[in-house]
């Protein structure tokens, strides 16, 4: 969830839902902005990474480490980057360093650049995306103004074969950005059996060894 508006006077059990655990980071001096995600209970996520107040505007985010099952595990970030704001290469300069010991990865958020317009800052996420050997999911315009609709939204993600579904929903009354979902194939780690050779004691004759 991008620019969620929480602050630390909204309690995790403000904003609960059943079987799901809130993992947020907020944005401590200014309105709006911030970034979270709800994870199901019967997953373990571990946070390696999150943005810090800073004077300058940044993109916000949140990285975190997704235990799925059997070991495997996958590298998540959800961001948000403010209208007019730079650092860009810092944050996938980020996700590249925590990526090199990850399988899987998925990146969402609300990157503000319009991606179906040839402008300074849809050029500079294409040559970070592709530059990263990373892949954009391509989705319809995901935010709509009366006279104009953008594509803001993105889902970035480590290897296009992994890409089972995507998908896109308007939400009425409540934003005017759509929400994104994929769903993605997570090849499962499989432990090898491993062969050992003992001698049998039990039956040892010294006298004939």
């Amino acid at each position: 969830m991008s620019e969620t508006w929480l602050r630390p006077g909204i309690t995790d059990a403000m904003v609960r839902l059943p079987g799901y655990t809130l993992y947020r980071c907020d944005r401590p001096n200014r309105m709006g902005g911030g970034v979270a995600f709800y994870l199901a209970d019967c997953l373990a996520a571990t946070v390696l990474r999150s943005s810090e107040a800073a004077t300058n505007i940044k993109p916000e985010f949140i990285v975190a480490e997704i235990v799925v099952s059997d070991r495997s595990k996958l590298l998540l970030a959800v961001v948000y980057r403010p209208p007019n704001s730079g650092y860009l290469y810092e944050f996938f300069q980020t996700i590249q360093e925590l990526q090199m010991n990850y399988r899987h990865l998925a990146v969402l958020g609300d990157f503000n650049a319009d991606m179906m317009q040839d402008t300074f800052d849809s050029q500079q996420m294409n040559t970070l995306i592709t530059t990263a050997g990373l892949y954009c999911v391509p989705y319809a315009t995901t935010h709509h103004l009366r006279d104009s609709s953008t594509l803001l939204d993105l889902c970035i993600i480590d290897d296009e074969d992994k890409l089972i579904e995507q998908g896109q929903r308007g939400v009425a009354f409540l934003s005017a950005h759509d929400l994104i979902y994929i769903r993605y194939a997570i090849r499962i780690q499989r432990r090898r059996g491993r062969q050992v050779v003992c001698r049998d004691w039990r039956n040892f004759d010294a006298d004939t060894f």
